[in-house]
């Protein structure tokens, strides 16, 4: 049986049960979006399948939210802060007009009246089985619910959910390539790369002290906070989730990530890895470290040999999302793809056209994209 709450129906049905955990939801009924994610706006339901709650995001426009909530930041904004990286001019004028004319068409057409399906507001997600088996009822359920919105999953893995992948296209919604991402799987034997074994031996040797999530305390949501930022806004870019420091003390109190981290002699952290088990998967959420200590302490290594290691420990299949193409992949990691998923058919035609030309465009280019073969 399929249930949808708006949140709150929901909390007050979870208080008066007890019998679900705290999550993301409980948090967005008590406060602002924002107050968590600067820089989202978003209004979240839940969506009940039997026991299981999946948080859902409905948007209307919020064209300045993050990537996790916003369609346009994810394909007129953020190519913009890539630029950088680009080294073929005409890639770079391709990615300009591109933000110009689809940006116009984007906003036109209502590109960011959506709503999400298992989105809590982080880059990297578990799918659920659930979702395959159910999604014509899931489908008409938000259908009904939200008859202007189009529905959307986002970060539908090509190796970890592809039965998901193979029922989304049969049951009429439109697929394309949205990122590669790095999976670890344990098979691969990822613990005897000779770049894994360096940073297990850096870790181990390491002057930090390792703290675990039941030592970590609430006066350190606000570093981490900043370490977080330090990596994915001062390095890569504004338009990432900006978790706030109010975010990591509800995600340590609450536990919606298994939190580790490195604290100094002097007692501060400088970096941390936090990630999410379901069944045999793990899955990546916020790291960050302090980008101002010398690159030889090798902090970012830690970090991720703190991920590799749990992995390799439990035998869980890891993913660690995209980026640091080279990095990951010689540490054992298998560069795969992920996919967005749109159900539009309920909308007027005009709302169909920016949803099939990013079909076209990312189907026919990605691969070639993410080979970097035109950068």
């Amino acid at each position: 049986m399929i249930t949808l709450y708006d949140l709150g129906d929901f909390c007050k049905m979870q208080n008066e049960n007890k019998c679900f955990p705290s999550t993301i939801l409980d948090a967005c009924y008590h406060r602002k979006s924002d107050d968590l994610v600067s820089n989202v706006k978003t209004k979240m339901a839940a969506m009940m399948i039997e026991q299981d709650v999946w948080p859902l995001t409905i948007n209307k426009k919020e064209y300045r939210n993050s990537v996790v909530c916003s369609p346009y930041t994810t394909y007129i904004s953020y190519p913009l802060d890539e630029l950088k990286k680009i080294k073929k001019n005409w890639v770079k004028l391709s990615v300009l007009l591109n933000t110009v004319l689809m940006g116009l068409i984007c906003r036109i057409t209502k590109l960011n009246k959506i709503v999400q399906i298992n989105n809590n507001l982080n880059a990297t997600l578990i799918h659920s089985p659930q979702f395959y088996s159910l999604l014509p009822e899931i489908t008409d359920k938000i259908v009904n619910h939200y008859p202007k919105h189009a529905v959307v999953f986002i970060r539908v893995n090509n190796m970890l959910d592809i039965q998901l992948l193979e029922t989304l296209k049969k049951n009429d919604y439109l697929v394309f390539h949205d990122r590669s991402s790095h999976v670890f799987f344990p098979e691969n034997n990822f613990q005897n790369r000779t770049d894994t074994k360096k940073d297990f031996d850096l870790l181990k040797k390491s002057n930090y002290m390792l703290v675990h999530h039941e030592e970590l305390l609430i006066s350190d949501a606000k570093r981490l906070s900043e370490l977080y930022q330090m990596l994915f806004i001062g390095k890569h870019s504004k338009s990432n989730p900006l978790y706030t420091e109010d975010y990591f003390k509800l995600a340590i109190q609450h536990h919606w990530h298994h939190y580790t981290a490195l604290r100094n002699k002097e007692g501060r952290i400088d970096a941390f890895s936090s990630w999410v088990e379901k069944g045999n998967n793990m899955s990546c959420g916020p790291m960050g470290y302090d980008t101002t200590v010398d690159i030889k302490v090798g902090l970012y290594r830690q970090a991720v040999a703190l991920y590799l290691m749990h992995a390799h420990e439990k035998q869980l299949i890891f993913n660690m999302g995209g980026g640091s193409d080279k990095f990951k992949l010689n540490r054992g990691s298998t560069k795969t793809l992920e996919y967005t998923a749109v159900y539009y058919k309920h909308l007027p035609f005009y709302r169909h056209v920016p949803w099939k030309i990013f079909h076209w465009a990312f189907n026919k280019f990605f691969k070639k994209i993410m080979q970097n073969e035109v950068f």
